[in-house]
């Protein structure tokens, strides 16, 4: 998982698969607006066509100023929101969409599954699961911040 220190050293990086493939650029990073994680990248190639595909960082590493990514390239190329007209955050919609395209869980469902307490009661994220009331697509838990800004 990228921490927090690490997001300066990502400005400008460009983005591998863990077989070695280059994806893209990192564009930007979106982060937890609770914890400050970073959850999220923004890999774009304009020279491939990949317009703005989100990859989660949970599993990525920064390894001599590349970002390797533990997904092919074919499944981030068609990951929701792949296009260059998406936008800079993402709602809990898109995102819930993304963690199923990816195969993954929500780290604070994770949490509390296996505490049975938990992150959640810290976490706005489940307010704003619960006061939505159909309204997903227009919330979100994240901000963006740019690879090379301290927050």
């Amino acid at each position: 998982m990228i921490t927090q220190e690490q997001l300066t050293a990502m400005a400008g990086c460009a983005a591998y698969t863990d077989q070695g493939q280059r994806v893209g650029g990192v564009d930007y990073v979106l982060v937890d607006d609770t914890t400050d994680r970073p959850e999220w990248v923004r890999i774009t190639d304009r020279a491939s066509g990949l317009g703005g595909a989100f990859v989660p960082l949970r599993h990525a590493a920064l390894e001599d100023q590349r970002l390797v990514l533990p997904y092919a390239v074919s499944l981030i190329e068609r990951a929701p929101c792949a296009a260059l007209d998406c936008g800079s955050v993402l709602s809990v919609a898109e995102e819930q969409q993304l963690f199923a395209h990816y195969g993954i869980r929500d780290a604070r469902d994770e949490v509390n599954a296996e505490s049975g307490a938990g992150w959640g009661q810290m976490d706005r994220a489940s307010a704003i699961r619960e006061g939505t009331a159909g309204q997903e697509a227009h919330v979100s838990r994240l901000r963006s911040a740019q690879p090379g800004q301290n927050r």
